[in-house]
């Protein structure tokens, strides 16, 4: 019935969806879940996983929604002091950069850092070039290079900063919850291979200390 296309930020969320759509969806997702009863039944049987589902994972469900329900508490005034500090880094860091290059670039771009590394300041004449002919500036090509020129290192920082600042300094406060104050993610109970918990929207068990 409903198609919930996308990723990240442009995906299609449940609670977009006009209500006459919803309950027809609803509606469908309970037969199916219902039809599949008897059958996982048996092989939970088979598996002899019965005390895991019925003492572990069942119990589990009301925790899970106790915990989205409650959310998580963000420091604002910790987070807006630590913008201004990465902001300040960011700005030392870009001008050694350029000093470093001797002209100005725009660091967040792939092509311009190529350039800059590996014709103007010609720090590897061997280094990997991508399917379109450019270089390559990934993670593991700049880690490779970290002992031939400061300049690597440095692009490094400033992409590790910006990293910091786009996905968790200047993102989680715009995620609160207007009503309660908090964020409220999704803990997702039988998504990974391995069996342990994963969070969506946001993730938050991806936040470096």
């Amino acid at each position: 019935l409903l198609e919930f296309k996308g990723k990240g930020k442009g995906k299609c969320v449940i609670t977009d969806v006009p209500i006459e759509l919803l309950k027809d969806y609803a509606c469908e997702q309970a037969d199916m879940v219902l039809r599949l009863k008897s059958a996982l039944s048996e092989q939970i049987q088979t598996l002899g996983m019965e005390n895991l589902l019925h003492d572990v994972e069942f119990p589990l469900v009301e925790v899970l929604a106790d915990m989205e329900k409650t959310g998580v508490k963000l420091n604002e005034t910790v987070l807006n002091d630590y913008k201004l500090v990465l902001s300040e880094q960011l700005q030392h860091l870009e001008k050694e950069i350029y000093t470093l290059a001797g002209t100005e670039f725009n660091i967040s771009s792939p092509v311009q850092v190529g350039e800059v590394l590996f014709e103007r300041l010609k720090i590897d004449e061997k280094v990997k070039k991508t399917k379109s002919g450019r270089y390559s500036t990934s993670e593991d090509v700049l880690q490779s290079l970290k002992g031939k020129n400061p300049i690597v290192e440095k692009i490094l920082n400033v992409r590790g900063l910006r990293k910091l600042l786009s996905t968790y300094v200047e993102a989680l406060p715009q995620l609160i919850n207007s009503r309660t104050g908090r964020i409220h993610t999704t803990y997702n109970q039988a998504v990974t291979a391995t069996g342990r918990l994963s969070s969506t929207n946001p993730n938050m068990q991806n936040i470096p200390v």
